[in-house]
């Protein structure tokens, strides 16, 4: 039996919700940091959990979500919690990847970290990897994966 969709579009769409809120939120807090990267994972495992269980369109789960990579400083290890020491920031690339490639490097992140671009105080986007192997580094721009929630909400519920 496949599940009902509609209660998991709903915790999808609070996630949204949430994430575009922090977007515009300057005081932060410890508390706050938990609280966002919870939102990214729950969001993340709701689009896969959604994505098994009902039929979104090919159009949608083959988009291309627009990221940046990163690749390390010369200088390893990483350095747990803290990705400037680690990584060469003023470095990257354009990449694009799928929502379920997305979703995995979110879900089974080795590194979260915060992106503060274009306001120094406001939060832009994640920085996360899913393998110290791979040992680059992704941002997220928030934006995106809030539009990708977004999106399959309308397409699901």
């Amino acid at each position: 039996m496949v599940p009902d969709p509609t209660p998991w579009g709903v915790e999808l769409a609070k996630v949204a919700e949430r994430l575009e809120a922090k977007t515009k939120q300057a005081r932060w807090t410890d508390r706050t940091d938990v609280l966002v990267e919870r939102d990214f994972i729950v969001g993340a495992h709701v689009v896969r959990k959604l994505f098994c269980y009902h039929p979104a369109s090919q159009e949608l789960r083959n988009r291309r979500i627009p990221i940046r990579r990163f690749d390390p400083d010369a200088r390893l290890p990483i350095a747990p919690g803290d990705i400037g020491p680690s990584y060469d920031l003023a470095l990257s690339r354009r990449d694009t990847i799928t929502p379920a490639e997305l979703c995995h490097q979110i879900v089974n992140n080795t590194v979260f970290a915060f992106y503060c671009g274009e306001t120094a105080d406001l939060f832009d986007g994640v920085y996360v990897a899913s393998d110290c192997e791979e040992e680059n580094v992704i941002l997220v721009i928030a934006s995106d994966f809030i539009a990708l929630c977004d999106d399959i909400v309308m397409e699901i519920i």
